[in-house]
Parts: C-alpha cells; sequence; structure tokens
C-alpha cells in the first residue's frame, strides 16, 4: 500500500493552503462511484473512464483545481449525467498519476474545500459546472475530543477483529491524534456505505459530522462482532458432531467386545438394504441405490444429508418397479363396463376395445398416448375413470390447467432444500402399479414461465419412443413409463403446442344431440342424483317431458352438467318435501320444473330477430360446442364506407370487407353519405374465423334489397372474392347448434357434404339441409321466391332459383 504513506505523511505544508485567487467559479467535474471526498483527506483512484482519463491528463501537473462529487446510484450508464450527481463535493487536486496497464490511470487526489454544484455548463469534452465555495465550523471542541476518543477506540475494536483486512491502516488511523485529519482521513477511505459518507460531507458542523461517523463505525463493529460469533457457535457445532461420532465409534467397538447385536442405526441400514434388493431394481438404479447406501452408512441421523439420502432412498422404495396390474382381456365383458358407465362416445370405446384385442394377441404392446378433445360436459375426465375400471386398472389423475413450472412435472433436483419428484413419478408411487390407466387433464391450459415450460417437459413423458427412459430431476434415475396408459383432455388443440400434440392420437368427443341427453338423464343422470340426494326408495317419476323441458329452456351446453345440475336441483325441491314429512309419490313433469327451477331462463329467439331486413343467422363453432350468431346490418349516415363492432377479430373483419366488395360487384352499391354498419350481437365475446362470410353477404343483400332472410335458416360457410363458398370445420356441433336453436333448413359448403356421415341419421332426418358451391346459391335460397334481379350484375348469374331451392340429398 504505497498510497497509505501519502494519507499519513505530514500534510502542513505550503501546498495544502488554497490561495483565494485559485477559487475558480467553473471547474471540471471528476465523477466518483461508491467514494466519497473529504476536505483535507487523500483519496486513491484507479480510473478506468475514457472521460476521466482524459480530464486527469489535462489537468495533471497545471496545479489546477477540479471537483470530486460522488454519483447518487453508481452504476448507472458511464460517462455521469448530472441528474445522478449530489450536489455537494469537494474541491480537489490531482497530487499523483500512474499508467498499470492500457487503459487505466492510477490516480491521487488531496480534497480542499467543499462546494455546492450550482449548474451543468458544458458536457464537452468533460463536465464543467459552476460552484459555490461553502464555509465550515471546524474548530474542535471538548465534545469532538471526546468523540475522536471514542473514534480511536472502535478503530482498534476493528483492527482486532481484522475488519476488511485492513488492520494496518486502522492501526494507523487509530493513532492520530489531530480529530480533523483522523475525520478527514476516515470518513474518505474506510469502506463504510457512500451515502454515509456523503451525510458526513454534508453537515457544515465538526461534532455533528463526528457523531455521523462514530455512528457508521459502531453500525459496522456490532455487525462484524455478531458475524464472529456466528463463527464461532458453527465450529463449536462442529466440534461437537465430531466429538459426537467419535464416542458412537467407541461404543460400538465396546458393544463389538461384549459380543452385543448391533446398534439401531446398523440394524435400519440391514433392513433398508434387503427391502431395496427384493425390489429387484434395474441395473441402473441398483447401482446408484448401492452407492447412495454405502454414504449413508458413514454418517449419523442427525446430519442433514442423511436425511436427504434417506428420504430419496425411500422414494426409491416406494415406487412399483416390477409390480403391475393385470389386463381384463374380456372384450364383451370391457364393452358391457364401458356402456354401463357412458351413453354414446363410440370413438374412445372404439379405440380402447382395438388396443386391448391387440394386447390380447401381442402382450409386449406399448401403452397408448390418447388425447380427448371436446367441449366440457361431455364426459372426458369420467371416460378415464371408466377406462380403468373396464381394464382392472388403477387410475390416476392429475390437472395440467395452470402449471407453469417445468419442475412440477420432472421434479427438482435433489440438491435443494425440501426437493420432491414430480407429478408423474408421484402419481405412479400413488398407483403402487407400473401400468395404471394415467390422466394429464386440461393439457391444452399449460402456462409457461421463468421457471420453464412444462409441455416440453412432457414430450419424453408422452413419447413411446422415449418414454421407457423417462429421467426424474429427483430420482436421477431412468423409470420405464412405456406400460403406462396415458389419455389426455383438453377442449382445444389449437393451444396445444405442436410438437406435443404431435405425439398423442387425438381422438374427439363432440357435444351430445336432444335424444342424447335425453337417455343420459334417464339412464344414468336421474338414478345418480335420486341416490345422492337421499331419495333412494320413494316413488319418483321423472318424465321425459321434463327433462326435455330443462333442456330446450334452461340450460345451453355441448355437454350434460348443467343438465345434471338443473335435475339435481329439481330433486332438491322433493327432499324438501320428503324431510318436512311427505310420503306421497312425487311426478316430475314441465310444471313442476318450472315451479322448481323458475320462470324460463331461455326462449327460442330466431323468428323473433331474423323478422327484419337486414339480419342473417349464422353458425360458429367455440371450445363449447357450436352456437347460433346472428349478422345484423344497418346503413348510416357518414363518410365511413364501412363500421364493424362486436369484438370481431381480424379474419372475420376481411370477411365482412369481402362481402361488402361481393355486394357492390352485384350492382348494389352504398348511397352517398351514407355507411353500412355490420354488428355481431354479444360484443362481450370476441369472435374470429371466416366461416360468417355467406352470412355477412346474406346480411347486407337483406339490407339494401328490404327482403326479409327465412326466419327458418341458419348458415356457414367462407366467401371468397368471385363468390365461391369453401369448406368450413365443425360442422356436427354446427348442425347441433342449429337443432336446438329450432333451426329447420341448413346452407352448408358443398365440399363438407362428407362431414354429415359422422352425425346421426335421427340429427339430420327432420333438417332440410342445401349443399351450395357459390353465393347465387345462397341468396336463392336466403330469399324464396326472390327475381332474379338480384344476380344481374354478379358474374356467373345463371341460377335456377327452383332448383336450387329444393333440398339436396343427405348423407
Amino acid at each position: 500500500m504505497d498510497w497509505l504513506k501519502n494519507i499519513f505523511k505530514n500534510t502542513n505544508d505550503e501546498t495544502d493552503v488554497m490561495d483565494i485567487d485559485e477559487l475558480f467559479e467553473v471547474l471540471p467535474v471528476l465523477p466518483l462511484k461508491d467514494a466519497i471526498l473529504m476536505p483535507g483527506a487523500i483519496l486513491p483512484l484507479i480510473v478506468t473512464n475514457p472521460t476521466s482519463a482524459s480530464l486527469i491528463k489535462d489537468f495533471h501537473g497545471t496545479n489546477s483545481s477540479i471537483v470530486a462529487v460522488g454519483m447518487r446510484k453508481p452504476h448507472e450508464p458511464v460517462p455521469a449525467v448530472w441528474e445522478n450527481m449530489y450536489r455537494i463535493g469537494c474541491v480537489a487536486k490531482i497530487t499523483k498519476v500512474a499508467s498499470t496497464k492500457p487503459g487505466e490511470l492510477s490516480i491521487m487526489i488531496k480534497g480542499f474545500k467543499k462546494v455546492v454544484l450550482e449548474e451543468k455548463i458544458t458536457d464537452v469534452p468533460y463536465m464543467k459546472v459552476r460552484v459555490t465555495y461553502l464555509d465550515e465550523n471546524m474548530e474542535p471542541t471538548r465534545q469532538v475530543f471526546a468523540l475522536a476518543l471514542s473514534t480511536r477506540d472502535i478503530l482498534s475494536q476493528l483492527a482486532r477483529l481484522s475488519y476488511q483486512n485492513m488492520e494496518s491502516v486502522l492501526s494507523n488511523l487509530a493513532r492520530l491524534k489531530d480529530p480533523a485529519m483522523l475525520l478527514a482521513t476516515a470518513a474518505t477511505n474506510l469502506p463504510i456505505p457512500a451515502s454515509k459518507k456523503q451525510r458526513i460531507l454534508e453537515e457544515n458542523d465538526m461534532e455533528r459530522k463526528y457523531t455521523l461517523l462514530y455512528e457508521a463505525l459502531r453500525e459496522e463493529l456490532d455487525i462484524l462482532e455478531l458475524s464472529s460469533k456466528i463463527t464461532e457457535k458453527a465450529r463449536g457445532e462442529i466440534n461437537h458432531a465430531q466429538r459426537e461420532y467419535y464416542l458412537r465409534q467407541q461404543l460400538k467397538a465396546i458393544k463389538k467386545e461384549l459380543g452385543e447385536a448391533g446398534g439401531d442405526l446398523d440394524d435400519e441400514m440391514e433392513e433398508l438394504r434387503k427391502d431395496l434388493d427384493a425390489k429387484q431394481l434395474p441395473e441402473e438404479v441398483k447401482a446408484e441405490v448401492d452407492k447412495d447406501l454405502k454414504r449413508i452408512s458413514r454418517m449419523q441421523p442427525s446430519s442433514s444429508e442423511y436425511v436427504t439420502i434417506r428420504t430419496y432412498l425411500d422414494w426409491i422404495l416406494d415406487l412399483p418397479w416390477q409390480e403391475c396390474s393385470e389386463d381384463n382381456l374380456d372384450i364383451d365383458n370391457v364393452e358391457k363396463i364401458l356402456d354401463e358407465d357412458h351413453f354414446d362416445l363410440k370413438k374412445p370405446k372404439k379405440r380402447i376395445v382395438e388396443y386391448l384385442s391387440v394386447k390380447k394377441l401381442k402382450d409386449d404392446l406399448k401403452g397408448p398416448i390418447l388425447c380427448f378433445v371436446g367441449p366440457p360436459g361431455v364426459g372426458k375426465t369420467s371416460l378415464g375413470k371408466s377406462i380403468a375400471r373396464a381394464m382392472g386398472r388403477k387410475f390416476v389423475r392429475i390437472s395440467l390447467g395452470g402449471v407453469r413450472d417445468e419442475a412440477e412435472i420432472r421434479g427438482h433436483r435433489r440438491t435443494y432444500i425440501g426437493a420432491l419428484p414430480g407429478r408423474i413419478i408421484n402419481g405412479i408411487k400413488t398407483a403402487g402399479t407400473t401400468n395404471p390407466v394415467f390422466m394429464l387433464d386440461e393439457i391444452d391450459k399449460l402456462t409457461r414461465d421463468i421457471h420453464g415450460d412444462p409441455a416440453s417437459a412432457l414430450l419424453e413423458a408422452l413419447d413411446p419412443e422415449q418414454n421407457t427412459h423417462f429421467t426424474d430431476h429427483y430420482l436421477n434415475v431412468p423409470y420405464d413409463l412405456s406400460r403406462v396408459f396415458f389419455i389426455t383432455t383438453a377442449n382445444m388443440v389449437d393451444t396445444i403446442p405442436p410438437a406435443l400434440k404431435d405425439r398423442m392420437e387425438i381422438v374427439e368427443i363432440e357435444g351430445y344431440t336432444h335424444e342424447d341427453k335425453i337417455q343420459i338423464a334417464r339412464n344414468y343422470l336421474i338414478p345418480k342424483e335420486i341416490e345422492a340426494n337421499g331419495l333412494a326408495g320413494r316413488c319418483i317419476d321423472f318424465t321425459d317431458e321434463a327433462v326435455a323441458h330443462i333442456i330446450r329452456h334452461y340450460t345451453r351446453e355441448s355437454g350434460v352438467r348443467n343438465l345434471q345440475r338443473e335435475i339435481a336441483s329439481a330433486l332438491r325441491t322433493i327432499a324438501f318435501q320428503v324431510a318436512k314429512g311427505c310420503t306421497d309419490s312425487f311426478g316430475v313433469d314441465a310444471a313442476f320444473i318450472e315451479k322448481a327451477l323458475g320462470p324460463i331462463r331461455y326462449q327460442p329467439e330466431a323468428k323473433q330477430r331474423t323478422r327484419i331486413p337486414g339480419v342473417a343467422t349464422g353458425l360458429a363453432w367455440t371450445p363449447f360446442g357450436g352456437e347460433v350468431l346472428f349478422v345484423e346490418s344497418a346503413l348510416v349516415e357518414g363518410k365511413d364506407e364501412m363500421i364493424l363492432t362486436g369484438q370481431m377479430g381480424d379474419v372475420m373483419k376481411e370477411s365482412a370487407r369481402l362481402a361488402l366488395s361481393i355486394t357492390k360487384a352485384m350492382g348494389r352499391p352504398i348511397e352517398k353519405d351514407h355507411g353500412l354498419h355490420i354488428h355481431v350481437p354479444a360484443g362481450a365475446i370476441p369472435k374470429d374465423g371466416p366461416s360468417a362470410g355467406v352470412t355477412i353477404v346474406t346480411s347486407i343483400i337483406s339490407l339494401l334489397t328490404d327482403r326479409v332472410v327465412r326466419e327458418d335458416l341458419a348458415m356457414t360457410g367462407e366467401i371468397t372474392l368471385r363468390g365461391v363458398v369453401l369448406p368450413v370445420g365443425g360442422i356436427k356441433e354446427k348442425v347441433l347448434a342449429a337443432r336446438r336453436a329450432g333451426f329447420t333448413r341448413l346452407i352448408l359448403p358443398k365440399m363438407n357434404e362428407k362431414d354429415l356421415r359422422d352425425i346421426e341419421s335421427y340429427v339430420t332426418c327432420d333438417l332440410t339441409i342445401h349443399f351450395v358451391e357459390s353465393i347465387e346459391e345462397v341468396l336463392a335460397i336466403a330469399f324464396a321466391g326472390t327475381d332474379q334481379d338480384i344476380f344481374q350484375a354478379f358474374p356467373n348469374p345463371d341460377v335456377d332459383v327452383a332448383a336450387v331451392d329444393a333440398p339436396r340429398p343427405r348423407a
């Protein structure tokens, strides 16, 4: 420390006093990071900032002054900015400059006078400021001498405790007799926070400065003494553990000489080793377990690492490695059980029976990975339980909705305190077998954040080619998941990552028809709710009329979850009367339902809403099933050619613009100084997609021709600029939605005719379905009995209205 000699040398030479002529008003600024310079003190610095280095080279050797100012936030961008500088600094001179290595200067500066920075003058080539010199009361009083004595005492104590490895510096400071010199040198060079140093600099009274310095050093001393006590305590605990280990070893030797049995710990280790050998672990797992057994046998039970390893070995012991359930390969019995639990659902039932048929022929078949996709309430989750019961396997379910941490799937590494395996391994442990039916519910609702992507962690588990060696972070050994029957559920596939979706077999479960819901209510829901509400054995006649009334007027869903709630609510009305002592038989009809559930909630609104020009009915698909969509058009005064409302998405807005262009091509321009306003009701719900194209065109034509669209007609289809109708998705859901809303006539794209094969004939038997290829056919059906003049200006106008109006053969 060469700079130490300069700090403590005699500074009472003539260069220490600045002449009055040297008090310049404008001075260059040397910004200080984590340092503050006091008047009368010497501060060594390492300069790497190019701007500061340029300033030093310009002023060194000129005997000119600079102002050293601390930075409020030392990690702010370089060069320093005016807003980040303290407003109180110290005038200084550069006393020494040395170049240590390229781009770095080692300097010493000495403080002389405290100043306040009034304003910035320039930033080029370095910051210059206008300053005002401040006077301070630096006359030592008796109180100051007392504080100086206490400060020297604290410095001596800090030196004994090796504070920041500055024993020699602290010892030299403790020997300084001049209070002013001690204050300036200690406050400048000791590693106390820069904010506290700045407070000392800003004070004008010497006694107050000493008080602040003493408090700062006292705090550092208290922290150092506490740290020393903690270190001594930890050393004592280590010595205690070593002593305990030594005594236990002696006790073991004494017992051995006396011929007594081994201690409890030895018995426990031997029993653990036997249990692990009986598990018939795979070779890779056995090697890891043997290594941990050797380590734990040399540890004391009181050590934290012993607990960590013992918990790990318990997990290895609790996991099933060879245990598995025997599959029920009686195909007829499996079909019977599946039909008992769920009505319809032919696709998933067929896939389960196919798997078991192949399993019967090939015993080492890997478990499939299915993804049930459908609206809420159609029985996806309960179907998983039914599959497990039919196959004779254990059932495990975990919900992935909102999971955003990869460790939830793959576990935490053992280095973390409280680490545990992920949900998959935990589910296998709960099942107790290596081949359970494992349901991953709501896989489309996984999220991701800074902790990782859980969907990516599932890739290994749900890949039949990789899951034979699934590695959980906690276990850190491969585990075979190939015999697990994985089932995932989702409301929609769009939010499932493509790589994950590619590993699963998608099985779509569509919504139920009106007839399906009546069957499900009669055979499943009503008996279940009668039992759940304590009405078993009571004479209750729940008619199909009542169920149909609930379906039409109290629920709007693709599944049966709300239907079950309403049935339960009606039965609770009966339970209330039974609890009051009524023993009569009960008949549940439409009148009883209205009395129990209140006024009708949903009225058929299609006819009332479509009896005016400018309104057409479309069909939409949502993750919760099909929906009826009304498109309304109106002419409004204004310069805007088109106004779109109802939370339309970008694709739907493009369909509206296409519809306007098609309308103009038909020779139906918008009146001058008028615009077209298109609105899709239920404005709080976002809507998007191209399938409303034909509906929007029909709505506009209806408005401009003042003709009403058929009130029993609903339609769907994408439209092109040339008037061609393109296919769309979700046909079954849309047909069910139209039938549910009371529409009897539908317009579908010609290329969607094949999709009706998946719809039961009793659904379409009372529907008139038209398959169209162009917008002319759509308009001819929508405006029954219209004249040909509606098509006069559109290309390809040769449309036989009578022929188009006739229904096409249904699939």
